[in-house]
């Protein structure tokens, strides 16, 4: 039969309450988790077996415009997966972009794990593989938090119009942007701003809000739109990055480049 560990119930209390976590208490007593267990509940304590934490409130509430960014990220570039052990909240990027996940994460207050590998795709020609980081948060509150925001397992082609504040939708469409959007520009003239939807029903919301806004964008078929001139995307410049705080920084820097070779100041 095992010894027995004792340890004081006030200093395991004290330290659980600092912590809130029971894997994190027995770390720090150096025991397992069956004494830590065993001296919170005979105080009455409700345990948590969480290993990873995170504000689970988060996107109750869409009132900055850092959740707006986020929000307008997610319908782009995250999903969730419903599964019968749990649902989770998923982000993959490229490597590249692994420090905006990591953003992504401090935002939510999460310490969840970011996991490098491999993304594999079947094409015609063979299959391209590419370097990917990726975050998956299990959180069933986050997840439901999340779907009534408009975001679902099935969101590609479902996405509609966010309902937010309007003075945030800018942060939010700069987030769409930065997840599903492009710029390309170079010094013999051409460029062009364009985002991929599926979703019809989005995309006419994003067409509306950019033109009344004064932005030209054009769709000709299938998924993608388009802002060709570079007024029009001088202008979608100053939309988007209006009091803005939160942004993929290499995007950014595309558009300070073109606005640059133009001698745009405003």
């Amino acid at each position: 039969m095992g010894k027995r560990i004792d340890i004081n119930d006030n200093l395991v209390i004290e330290k659980y309450n600092e912590l809130k976590n029971i894997h994190k208490v027995a770390k720090y007593f150096n025991v397992s988790i069956s004494p830590i267990q065993r001296i919170l509940k005979r105080n009455n304590f409700e345990l948590t077996n969480r290993r990873y934490d995170v504000n689970h409130n988060y996107f109750e509430v869409i009132d900055t415009e850092e959740k707006a960014y986020w929000l307008g990220f997610l319908f782009a570039d995250g999903y969730i997966r419903e599964r019968k052990s749990g649902n989770s909240l998923e982000m993959k990027l490229s490597v590249k972009d692994k420090e905006h996940l990591i953003l992504f994460k401090n935002s939510i207050s999460s310490n969840h794990k970011i996991v490098d590998g491999i993304n594999k795709v079947n094409y015609k020609g063979g299959i391209s593989r590419s370097k990917m980081s990726c975050l998956a948060i299990y959180s069933f509150k986050l997840v439901q938090s999340i779907k009534k925001q408009g975001v679902h397992s099935r969101k590609t082609f479902t996405i509609k119009k966010p309902n937010i504040n309007p003075e945030l939708m800018n942060h939010f469409v700069r987030g769409f942007f930065d997840g599903d959007g492009s710029f390309t520009f170079n010094i013999k003239g051409k460029n062009a701003t364009n985002f991929a939807c599926a979703s019809e029903d989005f995309r006419n919301y994003l067409i509306s809000e950019l033109l009344n806004n004064g932005i030209v964008i054009k769709y000709y078929g299938g998924i993608k739109l388009y802002i060709q001139n570079k007024i029009d995307n001088n202008k979608f410049y100053n939309y988007i990055y209006k009091n803005a705080n939160v942004y993929l920084k290499r995007k950014k820097d595309k558009y300070e480049e073109f606005r640059r070779h133009y001698g745009y100041d405003n």
